[in-house]
């Protein structure tokens, strides 16, 4: 890990688990949690708190624009339920040596550790915006990420949703511009202590997908 590294970790009532990505952090590792309005404030050496709820895209937000008044150069997402490993998604900051942005493939591991009707929904949206966008990516819906700060000062990042949808609306915005994103395996787990969101907003979201894809500009 570079020292001008900085983790932003989104985190919601996961006290638990965030503290096992906390202690799996290497030393000297600068970390933001970003507290989105837990029921009971969360607890971890650096936290920057919301009031209420907010929403994921806010709290990345939120996380992004810390980390660049810290003066990062590389930022790394990694979500505080623990679902993703947490050395394979610190490595996506090595990714950024070829590319401005890198994402953490799933299905570069085991497809099928993904629930079986999100990894078809999965498959076909990661399928539209390549065809839309002319590239051959395994996976455009992972948490894992990692963005140079070049990039994420260059996107408008206060113009996209507050919720779930952020994420498709920052990675379209990379695509029309060209520009590479970098792609590595990532394990996950699934069990009870796992975040998702329900089918009715996994619906919503990946309509709201389709949209953002489909977009001209």
């Amino acid at each position: 890990m570079r020292s001008s590294v900085v983790v932003v970790i989104p985190a919601l009532n996961c006290q638990s688990t965030l503290d096992s990505v906390i202690r799996k952090l290497p030393p000297g590792v600068v970390s933001i949690v970003v507290d989105d309005g837990s029921t009971t404030p969360l607890v971890a050496p650096s936290v920057v708190r919301h009031p209420v709820n907010r929403g994921y895209g806010a709290a990345q937000k939120t996380g992004y624009a810390a980390a660049l008044d810290l003066g990062a150069t590389r930022v790394v997402l990694l979500h505080g339920d623990d679902q993703y490993d947490t050395s394979d998604t610190l490595a996506l900051a090595d990714a950024l040596d070829s590319a401005q942005a890198a994402l953490g493939s799933r299905f570069l591991v085991d497809p099928h550790v993904i629930p079986g009707w999100r990894r078809l929904g999965n498959r076909a949206l990661t399928a539209l915006a390549n065809a839309r966008f002319g590239t051959a990516h395994t996976e455009l819906h992972t948490g894992a990420r990692a963005f140079s700060a070049a990039l994420l000062r260059s996107l408008p990042l206060q113009d996209y949703s507050d919720d779930y949808l952020f994420d498709q609306q920052m990675l379209c915005a990379i695509l029309r511009r060209g520009l590479p994103i970098a792609e590595r395996p990532v394990h996950v787990r699934y069990d009870d202590t796992v975040q998702s969101i329900s089918p009715s907003r996994s619906l919503r979201y990946g309509l709201g997908c389709v949209a953002e894809i489909v977009r001209r500009s």
